[in-house]
């Protein structure tokens, strides 16, 4: 299903691995172009100058061909649904240049085959929102099959999230049209959906052939986490409700199951936190500690205890002090967790460095020296030789 060639990526994985040992000292710089060689990697990735020129010119290129072909074809192009077929024939256009660029100059994150990527999917998607008749539901549904299929034959992470936020956002749009019944249980669909998909990347990750993924799948777990917290956060839920189900809260006036929402706000990102140090998890655990501020933040919009300038001032200090304190604390590993940067005593099972190493090393056929190369000499030092001296 990649468009990349399933070998090439594992050597260049590899090779990246090997880079990192190599900067850490683990292996030597003869054992790294032994193992460079022996894995060897065709694709073409510039610096990353280069690929930000190469993308901003690969985008000028595409919109200047679609304002010829749209001059060419002024016509056909005086309705929203030609002009709308219009940019659906450029995206497969880009789709097709972008094929062909991958199979033919082994393009791999260089800049033009992002630029091609992104012009494809933005051209097809942005066709419904020109015809202007389609429904939400629709949109979401076309966008999150497109995006679904780029992120499977491209492995792109950016897509991978647009998937998962147009899935949600397609639960959303058929659950508002099922009724009120519904729009008083929105909440918990969506903490249900989100939890299913994040048991499903973490089911997922196990897999072998998800290890090309694994970048989307980190992206995938990030907003499931969110998704998951915003879906009984208080502030979202109150004013999700008051501007889209008319509801008409006042100000001061607390949505049914306030207390639920308020404690689902403050208990959610600790529990991220807990779980994120027990199982060691570095997703759980940045997750948990940036939702912290949406703690701070939901509170801090309903509850004004202190002005917003000491507020501010206070929670700075604080964070501080405990930075501070955490660093001096971690400075020495403590259950698992260290503030040095790590040596990656992992890296040495990822990469399977013995064997790497015997292997390129390794020549077969060699035979180990047989004959005494040893050399006595002479002394005078307690019969140690004839000669006269030591």
């Amino acid at each position: 299903m990649l468009a990349y060639n399933s070998t090439t990526l594992d050597n260049l994985e590899i090779k990246e691995e090997a880079e990192k040992a190599l900067r850490k000292n683990c292996i030597e710089v003869a054992t790294y172009k032994a193992i460079e060689a022996a894995h060897p990697v065709n694709f073409y990735t510039p610096n990353p100058v280069i690929k930000i020129g190469l993308f901003i010119l690969t985008v000028v290129i595409v919109c200047f061909s679609l304002g010829l072909l749209s001059l060419m074809m002024l016509d056909f192009l005086r309705n929203e649904d030609g002009f709308a077929g219009l940019c659906i024939f450029a995206g497969l256009v880009c789709y097709g240049a972008l094929e062909m660029f991958i199979r033919e100059r082994k393009l791999f994150r260089a800049g033009v085959d992002d630029a091609l990527l992104w012009g494809a999917v933005l051209l097809i998607c942005s066709s419904m929102a020109i015809v202007g008749h389609i429904s939400a539901t629709t949109i979401c549904f076309v966008v999150c099959f497109v995006t679904l299929l780029a992120t499977l034959r491209f492995a792109d992470m950016m897509m991978a999230g647009i998937a998962y936020l147009a899935f949600v956002g397609f639960i959303f749009s058929i659950a508002i049209e099922l009724g009120p019944v519904v729009k008083i249980i929105m909440p918990f669909l969506i903490m249900a959906v989100s939890i299913t998909a994040y048991i499903a990347v973490k089911k997922i990750s196990a897999y072998h052939f998800s290890r090309h993924y694994k970048h989307c799948l980190t992206v995938l777990s990030v907003l499931s986490l969110l998704t998951l917290y915003l879906a009984g956060n208080y502030f979202v839920v109150r004013e999700l409700s008051n501007r889209m189900f008319d509801l008409q809260l006042q100000e001061g006036q607390s949505i049914p199951g306030a207390w639920f929402f308020w404690i689902y706000t403050a208990v959610v990102p600790v529990v991220y936190l807990w779980l994120g140090i027990r199982k060691k998890d570095a997703v759980l655990l940045r997750t948990g500690m940036i939702l912290l501020a949406a703690i701070v933040f939901t509170v801090r919009y309903y509850h004004s205890v202190l002005p917003l300038e000491t507020a501010m001032v206070i929670g700075g200090l604080v964070l501080t002090v405990g930075a501070w304190a955490l660093i001096r604390y971690l400075k020495e590993p403590k259950h698992g967790f260290t503030y040095k940067e790590p040596e990656d005593p992992s890296l040495a099972d990822k990469l399977k460095l013995e064997s790497l190493i015997i292997a390129q090393t390794y020549v077969p056929g060699a035979q180990p020296a047989t004959g005494n190369d040893i050399q006595f000499g002479g002394g005078s030092g307690g019969g140690g030789g004839a000669s006269g001296d030591y």
